[in-house]
């Protein structure tokens, strides 16, 4: 179930992120409506790819589309829209349902024990963080993460 209240800031914000290009607020529109709908749906994986199904038939992003739009020469589809919308949406909503406090907590955790505690908290029956780190980041070490992407990321693994 979509937390609508999560999902419509996160909406919000990627229209006001789009400014004036009409093509990016249709396609942002567009997604955001077929994905509360139900008419799409968003499967993410962890190469930084999605799979996007939706009434018309399947399309793989990950940072290019394959749809009609894109084959004429159109960057603003609402398959790349809705897999940004919904990476942006996971991210918010995991972040939203750990405690005020422990969110607080991460905030103010100096970078060299954020990396440590990253390390120690990293479940073993997870992907090797090198392979995540890659995939989700394009680095390879936590060293060559900023300061709020290993906050995200010591957040997520707390959930």
């Amino acid at each position: 179930m979509i937390n609508t209240e999560i999902f419509n800031k996160v909406v919000a914000d990627a229209k006001e992120k789009a400014g004036s290009d009409k093509k990016w607020q249709n396609a942002i529109d567009r997604a955001a409506r077929e994905i509360l709908s139900g008419e799409m749906i968003v499967s993410l994986f962890a190469d930084n790819t999605a799979l996007i199904t939706t009434t018309n038939g399947q399309y793989r992003v990950n940072g290019h589309c394959g749809c009609k739009a894109a084959q004429n020469n159109h960057a603003q589809c609402a398959h790349r829209a809705a897999k940004k919308l919904w990476t942006l949406y996971e991210e918010a909503a995991c972040k939203a349902a750990l405690p005020v406090e422990f969110r607080a907590d991460v905030a103010t955790t100096p970078r060299k024990q954020l990396i440590v505690e990253i390390n120690a908290a990293w479940p073993k029956s997870w992907p090797p963080l090198y392979t995540e780190l890659l995939a989700r980041f394009g680095k390879s070490d936590l060293n060559q993460l900023d300061d709020d992407s290993l906050r995200g990321v010591r957040l997520a693994i707390a959930i």
